[in-house]
């Protein structure tokens, strides 16, 4: 396979080219969806239903969370099995994978129907925002099993290094939500309704698509023949999953308590935050899909006991990584009035928008490392580590610096909270990442064989 050679040879530059960057396009992609949504209905002046939209963004994010616990951990486990040879279990994780999602996106999709007006209470929304956010999450709750469709088999399939044909399959998904947001919104003045309605007939045009390829390939398998629970598979797919998974969806349930601390600032802030917070989430997507985009050749060198050849990936994606997390940060701290008055034109918005658009940047150059930790963790299977990594930075040193701050400095420390976060957290990560590589070198550490289950089938 093609894909392979270039994850035993090709240089680190070519790997950022060939498969960081159509992630970095996907992640992209993943923003604007949301993005749009805030965006087109910033320009009916409904302060109220942008303010619902950021207060869904939680609930959006936890069926991605579950999605990616799925692909993410089929990704890892396809590439390590192809770097050991493992051809024949492929085909399996795959199959899990999609199977597996189907079923969790619907189940999950009934649970926040049933529990919708206690969930968005949870979430900060008040007497004038919940009818606008119950419209919105009900509509994405129903197409939730496209959604999952989306992010897991989007991410499962990043394993053999085909990551342009997601890149362009994501951005026919995001055409379509782009061109139904104003149409839905502005045309047809269906309101946040509208906007839900674009988003998920987005992620259908794009489910199918990279259904459609699945079928194709003779790499994977959607074929229910192939499904099984076996723990071989089935734990092995969701363990090495679970760190990203973890992260995707404490970061909604941190989002929550946030948005209930911002309440008592008003609507107004509330409105503020939904559009500043897509500049911190632009940069971090951007970076975490050069980290994520090189994953499967860490995988892959990891698999094969290639060590040199895993240093050199790991030096030159962190190099870069740092550099462009660097120049984004700058480059959203220098144009935040424009970024912010794009979105919504309130004098109000603009000086809450400003600072918190101030507090998202600033430590923006330290995106790059701590994503890679994260994904050099995940990669090489050392599960425990990049799950406490992604704890850290979510929750554990989150939630209390979040408390503190606020307690102690307003709005101001609320807005900084993250900032002081983003330094614990990639300390710590470098941290488990030394400690990870100290094993690896002094005590072998241990590599599974691949599941032998092709005579199974």
């Amino acid at each position: 396979m093609k894909s392979e050679t270039m994850m035993k040879e090709a240089p680190v530059w070519m790997f950022i080219l060939t498969m960081g960057l159509p992630v970095v396009v996907v992640m992209i992609v993943n923003v604007l969806y949301n993005m749009a949504d805030v965006f087109f209905m910033g320009q009916t002046g409904e302060t109220l239903q942008v303010a619902a939209i950021s207060l869904s963004g939680p609930a959006f994010n936890i069926f991605t969370g579950m999605g990616t616990l799925f692909g993410s951990g089929a990704c890892t486990a396809i590439a390590i099995a192809l770097g050991k040879g493992g051809r024949e279990s492929v085909k399996y994780y795959s199959s899990f994978c999609v199977w597996g999602s189907a079923g969790v996106g619907v189940i999950l999709a009934a649970a926040m129907l049933v529990f919708m007006k206690p969930l968005l209470g949870v979430m900060g929304a008040n007497s004038e925002t919940i009818g606008y956010a119950s419209i919105y999450l009900t509509i994405v709750a129903l197409g939730s099993p496209f959604l999952m469709f989306s992010g897991a088999l989007g991410n499962a399939v990043r394993a053999d290094g085909s990551s342009g044909k997601i890149m362009v399959i994501s951005l026919l998904g995001t055409f379509t939500n782009i061109l139904l947001d104003p149409l839905f919104i502005l045309v047809f003045r269906w309101g946040i309704a509208g906007a839900a309605a674009a988003t998920v007939l987005g992620n259908v045009v794009s489910s199918m698509l990279v259904f459609l390829h699945i079928r194709k390939s003779d790499c994977f398998s959607i074929s229910p023949k192939y499904f099984t629970l076996r723990k071989e598979v089935s734990l092995r797919t969701l363990s090495l999953g679970l760190p990203m998974a973890a992260g995707t969806v404490l970061m909604c349930f941190s989002s929550m308590f946030s948005n209930q601390l911002l309440v008592k600032y008003g609507n107004i802030a509330l409105a503020a935050n939904g559009v500043a917070a897509k500049a911190g989430m632009l940069t971090a997507m951007i970076v975490m899909g050069v980290c994520m985009g090189i994953q499967p050749a860490i995988s892959y060198a990891f698999g094969a006991k290639d060590q040199k050849r895993l240093r050199s990936i790991l030096v030159g994606t962190g190099a870069a990584a740092t550099l462009l997390s660097t120049a984004l940060g700058a480059g959203f701290l220098l144009g935040r009035e424009v970024f912010v008055t794009a979105f919504l034109d309130d004098p109000r918005i603009l000086e809450y928008g400003k600072l918190m658009v101030l507090g998202s940047m600033v430590a923006s150059p330290l995106y790059g490392i701590y994503q890679l930790c994260s994904v050099y963790l995940q990669g090489t299977g050392k599960v425990t580590f990049a799950t406490l990594t992604a704890l850290l930075q979510k929750g554990i040193f989150y939630l209390p610096v979040l408390y503190l701050l606020e307690a102690s400095f307003g709005l101001v420390g609320l807005v900084f909270a993250g900032t002081v976060t983003d330094v614990l957290s990639t300390a710590a990560g470098v941290a488990l990442c030394l400690l990870w590589a100290k094993q690896q070198n002094g005590k072998n550490a241990e590599r599974e064989e691949e599941p032998r289950l092709a005579s199974q089938a």
